[in-house]
């Protein structure tokens, strides 16, 4: 498969799994104690939601590598109209953005593996025993200072890797420039929108999907205009 196309594949793929995480997820009360709330923490949907969540953010680098490699074949381009203006490539930016993006999922997906399978022991437990106190656990699990600390950095490193997607695109010139900016502002609302309801969760999934899917097609677009260069690398883009 040609770097454009598997890298179009990789955007893809992490779009979908992206979504899937807050559609596939349950959605019981989490203010209360329940059995309900229990069950939905003890369900294989809550499982194969965060593992979709950890594999999309785990697409991200392979698919920024695919970019930077697309990318480091346009060449440089000026970002200025005047005859000394500096001319920048995009492979600076590029590059920047696969190392944050694969730091990024790997600091976010611990946080995201205790929630998956600590979470789900302690629902089970609490399902065992009929003792829903347990549940108490479930904050105790996701508050853990070290913890949070650790998603938070992950998740921010992530959204650094979307502005400089968003900077290397733009550096390609016109046709695709903008392609990287949904990306920049899908990765930058990732933290936030832990903060809403189930509505909101959603939403944002539609939207990361979204942007994701743009910048696939930018990556197939980007592919074509390198072969119609006829440049030796078009040939394998």
């Amino acid at each position: 498969m040609s770097t454009a196309r598997w890298t179009a594949a990789g955007a893809t793929a992490a779009a979908l799994a992206l979504l899937l995480f807050p559609v596939l997820r349950p959605w019981p009360d989490e203010t209360v104690a329940t059995t309900s709330l229990a069950l939905g923490f003890a369900s294989d949907r809550w499982v194969v939601a965060h593992l979709c969540g950890i594999l999309g953010l785990g697409l991200l680098a392979p698919t920024l590598l695919g970019l930077r490699s697309l990318l480091s074949r346009t060449g440089t381009v000026s970002t200025r109209p005047a005859p000394r203006s500096v001319h920048r490539s995009p492979a600076g930016p590029a590059t920047a953005a696969v190392v944050t993006a694969w730091a990024g999922a790997g600091l976010s997906s611990l946080y995201f593996g205790a929630e998956t399978f600590g979470i789900r022991t302690i629902a089970q437990a609490a399902l065992r025993t009929g003792d829903l106190t347990l549940l108490d656990e479930v904050t105790a699990l996701r508050e853990q200072p070290v913890a949070l600390a650790t998603f938070g950095a992950g998740l921010l490193l992530v959204a650094a890797a979307g502005v400089l997607t968003a900077v290397a695109v733009w550096r390609t010139g016109p046709g695709t420039r903008w392609a990287g900016i949904p990306v920049a502002i899908a990765l930058a609302l990732f933290v936030p929108q832990f903060y809403g309801g189930p509505g909101v969760r959603i939403a944002y999934g539609v939207l990361v999907a979204a942007a994701l899917l743009v910048l696939a097609a930018a990556t197939l677009s980007l592919g074509s205009r390198l072969s119609v260069r006829g440049s030796p690398a078009g040939r394998d883009a």
